[in-house]
């Protein structure tokens, strides 16, 4: 691409830019969107590390006795799973872990405008509770009080969630 000067001015970056636009462009900007979400999908699916979570068995169980573990990135994602609605979204998802036992859980969401967000915290932390319970069993130590859920952001609508 030369820069002549029949494009009617002698700046040489006006020059440049006109020449520019004249250039066919070989995917629409419409794509953009498109691109930057394959993008971010790439993304999120990239390996993260993982602790393992131990997983209580019932007493009485068949198992009762044995070491189950559980990996903390599927139980990131059950929860992720379960906080994705349309109103509301999560942002990020933290396990505390130590010594292989959760021992609490971070939440980050985002919500719709006009949702009432401390009757969603309330409702969204006992279902919480209960997916753990249905993943790493019946653990004295999970319980609502052990859940922080935090409002980061609250949005027009649905298509603006994360």
């Amino acid at each position: 691409m030369a820069l002549d000067s029949g494009t009617g001015t002698d700046d040489p970056l006006a020059r440049a830019v006109e020449i520019a636009r004249d250039q066919p462009f070989e995917g629409s900007p419409q794509r953009w969107t498109e691109l930057t979400d394959g993008i971010m999908s790439r993304v999120r699916t990239m390996v993260r590390p993982s602790e393992p979570l131990r997983v209580h068995l019932p007493e009485g169980s068949a198992a009762a006795g044995s070491s189950t573990w559980l990996s903390g990135r599927l139980v990131s994602d059950a929860l992720r799973r379960h906080l994705t609605a349309p109103d509301h979204a999560p942002a990020r998802i933290d396990l505390d872990v130590a010594d292989g036992v959760l021992r609490s859980l971070e939440v980050d969401l985002v919500a719709s405008y006009g949702e009432p967000l401390l009757a969603l915290g309330d409702r969204l932390r006992d279902e919480l509770v209960e997916v753990l319970r249905e993943l790493l069993g019946p653990a004295p130590e999970l319980n609502a009080s052990r859940v922080v859920l935090t409002f980061t952001d609250v949005v027009d609508g649905a298509a603006d969630l994360l």
